[in-house]
């Protein structure tokens, strides 16, 4: 997911009344069966079936919900007994008509009406024409679809869609479409792969159909007709990528691909199988290609495996921020050394970030991640997998990551996930990296001295002492360029010898280190 501006996520923030920390471990969800159909007033409505299984002894189920006077829910047992819930402004709480035991089903229905306080948007694009969709990331489907709405919770989704005439409509899952005797469309989707409630996404509206060649999981994208000629200029590196993915991690987990172009609150968002992608993305520069590359790579990482705590975001944005630019330089458009320059800058204006570590056990809302520290998740993360790449070196870098996909595919997990994974592969104790990256706040802050006579050379730390290795280029005494790679342990000063006459001292010229040069 791509942050458009940082004011507007804030905005939105503020309609999100109570995160979610946490899931029901004495519960499981297993799949929302939903019906739902998109009235000519405006509204909406619908129903579904909940199949959930104990864990635990219990006597009761409960579902996040976000109140609101103008969504009405009703909960009933199959047969259609009505079922008196428990309700605060954050939870549903479902009575069990008996105690259930682990491995016992839990099956019950819900309907519902109106209109939601979010979650579910009608909204005119830039155009002036009105789309349906919803939006759910990262707390909102709890919103309109009462659910166990934790990261940590995936469960198979299956969705009816009944549409206006005129539109057509893509959601999660495989995908199917025929006409209703109205004249509207009746879609059907179903998840081959289960994924958690803020991954659930489906749209309806007045789209053209862009093709993209190159993969049979392919469906045509969904744009604004108006944009179509422009949208198919861009929409042309998914196959490259979909190879490239594949041979380095594995197998692509879902029934499709599209991209859907919407008035989304996000530049880009990852939901699996059919990507969000803003209104004017095919205006921006390079034609939004970067941000496609970025969700792209969200396929494997935050949906294949996703991560069980909010502060393990980084496990999803951080691989998108780094693969993203390297899936992009793949097709020629730009460098990895000139995006990870990019991402050190914007990290290093990003003054509030440096006071947090990226996995932050204190965080007061999930916006946490995705708002003012947003920068510790997005760029701060891809440098630390670009690190651990320069420390490891390519195979070992990749072949980890592969285990880690492998070992973890739909699942959601934490940060200890993918450390056993290097360890596993690498054979070496790499705690000291991950604990100093990711577990404390900021980055090495260093003065650097040349003496060029004698050739000695002194690297001071004035920040939490780090350990790193820094690459310096210079010139010897006979105007050779020589490259060197100093071990800086986690002292406060060091003295190394680059020899007598040493001089032109560049300092990390391959853009290999998170630094502040002092």
């Amino acid at each position: 997911m791509i942050n458009m501006i940082l004011s507007i996520a804030l905005m939105f923030a503020a309609q999100e009344p109570q995160p979610n920390f946490a899931d029901y471990p004495a519960q499981d969800a297993i799949s929302y069966d939903i019906k739902l159909e998109i009235l000519a007033s405006g509204q909406v409505e619908g129903s579904v079936e909940y199949h959930f299984i104990a864990l635990e002894e219990i006597t009761t189920l409960y579902l996040d919900r976000t109140a609101s006077d103008n969504w009405q829910v009703e909960f009933a047992q199959l047969d259609g007994e009505k079922i008196v819930v428990g309700a605060n402004a954050y939870q549903y709480q479902i009575p069990l008509p008996r105690s259930a035991t682990p491995g016992d089903d839990i099956v019950f229905i819900a309907s519902f009406k109106g209109w939601p306080a979010d979650g579910l948007y009608r909204e005119r694009n830039y155009l002036g024409d009105t789309y349906f969709f919803s939006d759910g990331f990262p707390s909102r489907t709890r919103a309109w679809l009462p659910c166990e709405d934790s990261n940590a919770d995936r469960a198979h989704f299956s969705l009816e869609l009944n549409a206006p005439a005129g539109w057509s409509a893509i959601g999660s899952g495989a995908w199917t479409t025929s006409k209703t005797k109205r004249g509207g469309s009746l879609s059907h989707g179903k998840t081959q792969s289960p994924i958690p409630p803020s991954l659930f996404a489906f749209a309806a509206g007045p789209f053209a159909r862009v093709s993209e060649d190159g993969d049979d999981r392919f469906l045509p994208h969904y744009v604004f007709p108006q944009d179509a000629k422009l949208a198919a200029k861009y929409l042309v590196h998914h196959a490259t990528w979909m190879t490239w993915m594949e041979e380095r991690f594995g197998d692509y987990l879902y029934a499709k691909f599209t991209t859907v172009q919407i008035p989304t609150r996000w530049g880009g968002m990852e939901y699996p199988g059919n990507v969000w992608l803003a209104q004017k993305i095919f205006k921006y520069p390079g034609g939004g290609v970067g941000t496609m590359a970025h969700e792209f790579a969200h396929m494997w990482f935050g949906d294949g495996v996703g991560y069980a705590r909010w502060q393990d975001a980084w496990l999803s944005e951080g691989f998108a921020s780094y693969l993203g630019p390297v899936l992009h330089e793949l097709i020629g458009e730009t460098t990895l050394t000139y995006e990870m320059r990019s991402a050190r800058s914007r990290w290093l204006r990003a003054k509030q970030a440096h006071k947090k570590p990226i996995v932050d056990h204190e965080f007061s809302s999930s916006e946490d991640f995705f708002g003012r520290y947003s920068s510790n998740t997005y760029q701060k993360a891809a440098w630390v997998l670009h690190m651990l790449r320069n420390t490891v070196g390519d195979a070992l870098f990749f072949a980890s990551v592969r285990d880690y996909y492998q070992s973890y595919q739909s699942q959601a997990v934490e940060t200890t996930s993918l450390i056993e994974s290097f360890h596993k592969i690498c054979k070496r104790d790499l705690s000291w990296f991950f604990d100093q990256w990711l577990l404390r706040p900021g980055c090495p802050k260093i003065t650097v001295k040349l003496d060029s006579e004698t050739g000695g050379l002194l690297v001071a730390q004035s920040s939490t002492d780090f350990r790193f290795d820094l690459l310096v280029r210079y010139k010897d005494a006979e105007g050779k360029t020589v490259s060197e790679t100093l071990l800086v342990p986690g002292t406060c000063e060091t003295l190394y010898s680059l020899g007598e006459g040493a001089h032109d001292l560049e300092i990390d010229p391959d853009v290999q280190l998170l630094f502040i040069l002092e």
